[in-house]
């Protein structure tokens, strides 16, 4: 089955697509250059496949697209116990070395909303872990799960306490205290106060923040005073 998606893969291979994906994601893969509507449907109909954990098994990683196609298969077979989707989630994570395959497949767990309390359990391990892509994937799975006002108090404080210093983690905490101060305004705000994050993730919330047309003018007036 490998050698059948490999093929696969490379039919659906774009040069100018790859080309413009080469100068967008900094990584030690090869880049094909195949548009993401592609991959996602030809995840949804490998997922289908008889004998598809079989591939989840003993999957290759050839290039940038295995990795994202392989993640996206198993964001797609919801039915899995959540057990067995971090059983094969957990080994891939520590395959990423870019922001695309951190931010795409993050998002493509639908489950995980269903599941919050176990899910974050089962992750808070990579917020210090040594990786960088990993801590990232820690931060996007708080931003794209836990900003609803049930879980923003935990969020908030898990961002106060990451490690900063590396670049793409200090990116994904700065857009998540953008999205606080979109959506949590009152919580998020005093956090900002305190001047706890470094001067790139303070000013660069902000920024976001304030490129935000869901942000009321007023409001970006003083935003832009609280830059450091």
């Amino acid at each position: 089955m490998n050698a059948q998606i490999t093929q696969t893969l490379r039919s659906f291979a774009e040069a100018d697509y790859k080309a413009f994906n080469q100068k967008l994601i900094p990584t030690n893969y090869e880049i094909l250059g195949i548009r993401m509507p592609v991959m996602k449907k030809l995840a949804k109909e490998l997922a289908k496949s008889s004998d598809i954990e079989a591939y989840l098994q003993y999957a290759e990683y050839d290039t940038y697209e295995h990795i994202l196609l392989y993640g996206l298969i198993l964001g797609e077979l919801k039915k899995l116990p959540l057990e067995t989707i971090f059983t094969y989630l957990d080994p891939l994570i520590l395959k990423f070395d870019n922001w695309a395959h951190v931010d795409t497949l993050v998002s493509a767990f639908k489950i995980f909303a269903k599941h919050p309390d176990e899910v974050f359990n089962h992750f808070l391990p990579l917020k210090t872990h040594e990786g960088e892509f990993t801590k990232r994937f820690f931060v996007i799975l708080l931003l794209d799960y836990f900003m609803d006002e049930a879980h923003i108090d935990m969020t908030l404080q898990q961002m106060a306490e990451m490690e900063q210093g590396q670049y793409y983690v200090d990116m994904a905490i700065a857009w998540t205290i953008s999205v606080g101060l979109i959506k949590h305004y009152d919580k998020t705000f005093p956090v900002l106060e305190q001047r706890i994050f470094s001067k790139f993730v303070h000013n660069k919330a902000i920024q976001k923040a304030r490129e935000s047309y869901r942000i009321a003018p007023e409001v970006k007036v003083l935003l832009q005073k609280m830059k450091i």
